[in-house]
């Protein structure tokens, strides 16, 4: 109670006195001892109002002792009587719950665990699956805000629920395992992952990812091989010791045929292996064979077209025509790229088209070019029409999809054009005339 409420009753209680003393016994010419009776009643009733008026607190601090939890947790599957491990897991959790130690320390949960987490009926070691996340996760809303280390005994066999490396995670008490069974450490090699695109187009190359992992202390050879049904695609020979426990290999396979196609990629086992299942892991991959069409529209004959069709079609998916404005309008709808050579007014109606179904397009600028009409039919860039000569060099940029070009022959570029989607074209004043994505600037 704070000293300034101490106060206050001691002020309220001498109040009250005297307020009695006045109304009964001061200046009263009554003899009879009933007057005392009545200051007392007074006295009690006035301190016991003003009390109220204060209202003071009054607090007190008890102490106690409160044993911890000891939770206990059995795995009742047939995977422990499998393994010739159920009497000595009843043996165990008998010992730990039947200790006078244990008993006088904590407050002992026992549970048995299955699909689920329960109290212990009986063990028989019956349950079909062991489900260690539905475990944890019942176990943490039981014991969430209380001091309850868990003992976990269990052969470790995970057949259902979240990968309890992980799922352990989300419990902030201790946890004491006991491992039935069998513990030596055995000699693995896995496949830990394997990363392939979905997606490849015929004729090409994909590339395959893979990361192999050795768990051991002795030095070991293995051999990666990666298979089509009976043909061996790739071979290589791995060596793996106690300081070199992992590596990735990285390969590149054909796809010489369309459709989808299956694999297997497969490390040959050790010796000593007991776990070989992580030896095999397979993977499928969609060849595409399909052929990207080009119309190259241009009113006049040039060596530029012979060059630019000739390396468009250096590689395999793409197909490039050289037609006249009245064939491309006619055929617009089977082209998903529209290359303009050297554009002036006849071009209107082709601008039109490809603005209305915003296809890809692609503008080549020369000397015939009409910088007028160019400048009027499309929004994306203007090109100051003077009469000085522009020096232009090209200049890669990997991380792009597609290239810029302005009053440039490709005569003398056929092998940069090979890569084509992948150049990107500048001048010297820095002047970038033409990209349009999708019809987008």
């Amino acid at each position: 109670m704070q000293t300034e409420t101490i106060v206050y009753i001691i002020i309220a209680g001498i109040a009250a006195l005297l307020l009695a003393l006045f109304q009964y016994i001061y200046k009263s010419k009554s003899t009879k001892r009933i007057k005392w009776l009545y200051t007392g009643l007074r006295f009690v009733t006035v301190f016991s109002i003003l009390l109220l008026l204060i209202n003071p607190k009054f607090e007190a601090i008890t102490y106690f002792e409160e044993k911890p939890n000891l939770v206990i947790a059995i795995d009742n599957s047939e995977s422990v009587s499998y393994l010739n491990q159920d009497e000595k897991a009843r043996d165990f959790y008998n010992t730990i719950v039947e200790n006078d130690a244990l008993i006088n320390k904590f407050n002992i949960y026992p549970f048995s665990f299955g699909n689920s987490l329960k109290a212990i009926d009986s063990l028989g070691f019956d349950e079909r699956q062991s489900n260690f996340s539905e475990v944890f996760k019942t176990y943490s809303e039981l014991f969430e805000n209380q001091l309850s280390p868990l003992v976990l005994i269990s052969d470790g066999n995970q057949t259902l629920g979240r990968d309890y490396r992980y799922t352990a995670n989300i419990i902030k008490q201790p946890i004491y395992p006991v491992i039935l069974g069998d513990t030596t450490l055995y000699s693995d090699i896995r496949l830990q992952r394997v990363n392939v695109n979905r997606y490849a187009y015929l004729k090409n190359k994909f590339p395959v990812e893979i990361f192999v992992n050795y768990a051991g202390n002795t030095k070991i050879n293995t051999t990666l091989t990666i298979r089509s049904g009976n043909t061996l695609l790739y071979s290589k020979v791995l060596s793996f010791s106690a300081d070199k426990t992992s590596e990735i290999i990285n390969a590149t396979l054909n796809a010489n045929a369309g459709g989808v196609k299956s694999y297997v990629v497969e490390l040959s086992p050790l010796t000593n292996e007991k776990n070989r299942v992580n030896n095999i892991k397979n993977f499928a991959i969609e060849v595409i064979d399909q052929k990207s069409n080009i119309a190259i529209v241009s009113e006049q004959i040039h060596p530029d077209l012979g060059a630019l069709k000739k390396a468009i079609e250096s590689n395999e998916q793409r197909k490039a025509s050289v037609v006249n404005l009245e064939d491309c309008l006619s055929q617009i709808n089977d082209f998903q790229l529209v290359i303009l050579y050297q554009p002036n007014s006849t071009f209107n109606s082709i601008f039109s088209k490809i603005s209305e179904l915003r296809l890809n397009t692609f503008v080549i600028a020369g000397e015939t070019t009409d910088w007028t009409f160019l400048n009027s039919a499309q929004g994306l860039y203007q090109q100051e029409i003077t009469n000085q000569t522009e020096d232009y060099q090209p200049l890669l940029n990997p991380n792009f999809g597609n290239f810029f070009i302005n009053n440039i022959s490709f005569t003398d570029f056929p092998p940069l054009l090979s890569e084509f989607g992948e150049i990107e074209f500048k001048s010297t004043n820095e002047t970038i005339l033409h990209k349009m994505v999708n019809g987008n600037k």
